[in-house]
């Protein structure tokens, strides 16, 4: 029934079977907490529904951040033969990154400023500054190698 409910909401399978993992997680470190319930069905329903929002979430950023990079690629690349590869070569550095620093560059490429990406981020608008230097830091190192 949760798979079900899973796919329904996310419309694919891998995703699905993820989120009713996560939810297993989720309740087995509230296990204590369960027999309380009044009704464990609707908990259950309701929380696979947070689950499958967030992971929604997380998944239509993505491809948000896709499209971002290939329209700043577009915008940014010399019209030469080697823009095809400076076009892969940035899109292959943001792929490789961790989803923190990943989300900081692309908010920053974006146009938000220290503080609404330390907002949203929860990060000090310190963190952010290092986070973005140490970036653009690493692709000089490897791009111009």
């Amino acid at each position: 029934m949760l798979y079900r409910e899973a796919y329904r909401m996310l419309g694919d399978a891998f995703e699905a079977e993820d989120a009713v993992q996560n939810l297993y997680v989720r309740l087995w470190e509230q296990k204590e907490r369960l027999d309380d319930l009044v009704s464990p069905k609707e908990y259950c329903l309701k929380a696979l529904k947070n689950i499958c929002i967030d992971r929604w979430r997380k998944i239509r950023a993505c491809d948000e951040e896709v499209e971002l990079i290939e329209e700043i690629v577009d915008v940014n690349a010399p019209p030469d033969t080697e823009s095809d590869e400076t076009e892969e070569f940035i899109k292959h550095f943001l792929a490789n990154l961790p989803e923190q620093p990943r989300h900081v560059m692309m908010m920053q490429m974006q146009g938000h400023s220290f503080e609404e990406i330390a907002a949203t981020m929860g990060l000090s608008v310190g963190n952010v500054k290092v986070i973005l230097s140490r970036l653009r830091r690493r692709f000089k190192e490897i791009y111009y190698k």
